[in-house]
């Protein structure tokens, strides 16, 4: 019998002891890791170390030291030379490698068990109309000012003009409160613009944040000779010829300053009837810059980290203090192509989680894929419409769109532009000019249109409805909006105009569309109607997804069941369907486990660590709610036995024999332990 327990002890041992995770050798980069193709420039990742990870416990004397400790460390263990770079949520930073390219350096990085995600950095540019004829400036020499249709997207359709908002039936019900913060995450403001004044000197715009971090030793990005801090305001984003020509702005395009966080923050919160300029759609919203594009666009790292800053979340930037004003809802005026990466879909997850609505332009890609990070699930997307309601053509469309809004077009070829999106500017071509001198507004012959400019006012008509009712959530501001859309005409567009059709799948080869006709399937819901949505909210109604979770504190092995019960309907709607999904696996977790359309699903994690789960329900009027939950799986404890006691003497036993009930309980454990140790292991 002692021969038995000492050969299940030594067993016992070995199982107990603790399993590695690291399969790649110590020491110097592979042969194939040299002989990797060299890319130009700085192969630059974002990282996320899992909870449970060794390097996610290092702990040094300041946040910097302690993002380089930890990508050095995971250097070591990958053969690789890595650098820290800035840091962008909780156990998450940016990292860099020479000698291969970002999507390489995210491969490799992924690999790793205890790396949550590794993901590209990518620049995402701000969204710009295209350089086709039909939307480009026609410069008249003496003339200046239009359009002659003023503000023709805010006020009531009339007319040829189908898709304007109808705002002043919204501001009818409310003109906005100051407590409904819009943040604007682009490229900073002029804070000198008599429309866009702080809030100090009467104006709606808060302090906000540069969140544009310093890249790899350089500022170039940021163009203001610095990284992070506290002043938002946008120095320019010009590029001259040398510069496109070669060096960190090679291929960026030779272009004047764009202006563009002054454009699209005027749409959202410029004075109004004060008797000059322009109105805005929120009115007495606040409106929080947050800068995170600059030349040539910016990285994802930074935009992230913004989102996360303008939501009040953690940024793991301890030296960026907390924001004071968190917004309730965000304004990205930005994007780039590709699927949304985990990075910015769980952004957007723990965003959305604290209450906060993201709204993000289509893109202006000519009909091809909705952009990202506008593709992200739980993100309101927005497509661009004409005058007319047609989509106009430069818009990108795709199911990931919620509803569609004005961003402008101009009818004729030549002279002044008939519909642009008229907002404030500056006279700067490269550096901004200062003061009054320098405060403009887009017109007929500078124009402005884009989807850069559908995205705000959606968000400004957000502002107003929170405005009226600051109880509704991310998903009933998205189901308000879809179920109170203006259906999408069929008639009126150019001779020869199409219906839309669906853009091939990110990652194929993408064709233009120009003008079409558009499909709930291709541009959301229909065209946003602003005085209902607002009338929607007073009243209260909606449709609202719900997620009920159960257990809610599960440990690995544990089925986990998710109930869409708590749904609400508006009166007199029914539920059309349910779909449930896994957007992000946590790697503990594959699939559902049974059907995936009714009211319960049931997914199995099978280790430690986290997933999200996302609900979309349709009513019987095609409206659309979508809900998130992320569920955090513990480990299977393991049962440590007491001491035995000392056996009498009559027992005949020796002393460190177990009991019967403690063999089996430690058999139990170590049983466990093998389950849990099989899931963890790289494959």
């Amino acid at each position: 019998m002692r021969t038995s327990l000492s050969t299940l002890a030594l067993t016992c041992a070995s199982l107990l002891a603790p399993i590695s995770l690291n399969t790649h050798a110590q020491g110097a980069p592979s042969q194939a890791a040299t002989a990797a193709a060299a890319a130009p420039g700085a192969a630059r990742v974002i990282v996320k170390y899992k909870a449970d990870s060794s390097l996610a416990r290092m702990r040094a004397l300041s946040a910097t030291h302690e993002r380089t400790e930890r990508a050095q460390a995971l250097g070591q263990r990958t053969g690789m030379a890595l650098r820290a770079g800035a840091g962008v949520a909780d156990r998450t930073q940016v990292v860099f490698a020479s000698g291969m390219t970002s999507e390489q350096l995210a491969q490799r990085l992924g690999a790793e068990g205890d790396i949550e995600y590794a993901v590209p950095d990518q620049r995402r540019r701000i969204q710009v109309a295209p350089n086709d004829s039909f939307y480009t400036t026609r410069a008249v020499v003496g003339a200046a000012g239009g359009p002659v249709s003023g503000q023709w997207y805010l006020r009531a359709p009339v007319g040829d003009v189908r898709s304007s908002l109808d705002v002043e039936t919204a501001w009818n019900l409310t003109t906005g409160s100051s407590s409904v913060v819009v943040a604007v995450l682009d490229t900073g403001i002029r804070f000198d613009h008599p429309d866009l004044k702080t809030v100090a000197l009467g104006g709606n715009m808060l302090p906000g944040y540069d969140m544009i971090a310093q890249h790899d030793g350089t500022f170039g990005i940021a163009n203001d000779g610095n990284g992070r801090d506290a002043d938002p305001s946008d120095p320019g984003d010009w590029i001259t010829a040398n510069e496109n020509a070669a060096g960190e702005f090679q291929a960026c395009g030779t272009s004047n300053s764009s202006w563009h966080g002054t454009q699209t923050a005027g749409l959202i919160g410029a004075l109004t009837n004060n008797g000059e300029g322009i109105a805005s759609v929120g009115r007495t919203v606040r409106v929080l810059p947050v800068r995170v594009l600059g030349k040539c666009g910016g990285y994802d790292s930074d935009i992230i980290a913004g989102m996360n800053w303008a939501a009040g979340l953690a940024t793991g930037d301890p030296a960026v203090p907390a924001n004071p004003n968190p917004a309730r809802i965000l304004n990205m005026s930005l994007g780039g192509e590709g699927a949304c990466s985990a990075a910015y879909q769980q952004a957007v997850n723990a965003i959305t989680a604290a209450g906060v609505a993201i709204i993000a332009s289509a893109g202006n890609s000519s009909g091809h894929a909705v952009s990202s990070p506008a593709n992200c699930v739980g993100v309101i997307g927005v497509a661009g419409l004409r005058h007319v309601g047609t989509k106009v053509g430069f818009s990108d469309i795709g199911p990931q769109i919620s509803i569609s809004a004005p961003g402008g077009n101009c009818v004729n070829l030549a002279g002044a532009c008939l519909y642009p999106i008229m907002t404030t500017s500056n006279a700067g071509t490269t550096t901004p000019v200062a003061g009054a001198g320098g405060a403009t507004y887009t017109d007929s012959f500078d124009i402005s249109v884009g989807t850069s400019f559908s995205a705000p006012l959606v968000a400004g008509a957000a502002g107003l409805m929170l405005s009226a009712n600051p109880a509704i959530t991310p998903a009933g501001l998205r189901a308000l909006m879809r179920s109170t859309a203006r259906a999408f005409p069929t008639t009126g567009g150019s001779v020869g105009t199409g219906q839309c059709e669906a853009p091939n799948p990110i990652g194929q080869p993408q064709r233009d569309q120009s003008e079409c006709y558009c499909t709930n399937t291709t541009c959301g819901a229909g065209m946003l109607d602003a005085g209902a949505a607002v009338a929607a909210a007073v009243a209260g109604v909606g449709l609202q997804a719900s997620i009920g979770v159960t257990p809610t504190a599960p440990q690995a092995g544990q089925a986990v069941s998710f109930s869409a019960a708590g749904t609400t309907l508006p009166a007199g709607r029914t539920v059309a369907s349910y779909a449930w999904a896994i957007t992000n696996t946590g790697g503990i977790v594959s699939t559902f486990v049974g059907a995936t359309d009714g009211v319960i699903a049931t997914a199995t994690p099978m280790a430690a660590g986290s997933f999200t789960v996302n609900l979309t329900v349709t009513d019987n009027t095609a409206a659309q709610s979508v809900a998130s939950s992320t569920v955090t799986v513990a480990a299977v404890p393991v049962v440590t036995p007491p001491a035995s006691a000392p056996q009498s003497d009559g027992g005949g036993g020796g002393g460190g024999a177990l009991g019967g009930v403690w063999l089996l309980l430690l058999a139990a454990a170590v049983g466990g332990l093998r389950r849990v140790a099989g899931q963890r292991r790289p494959t």
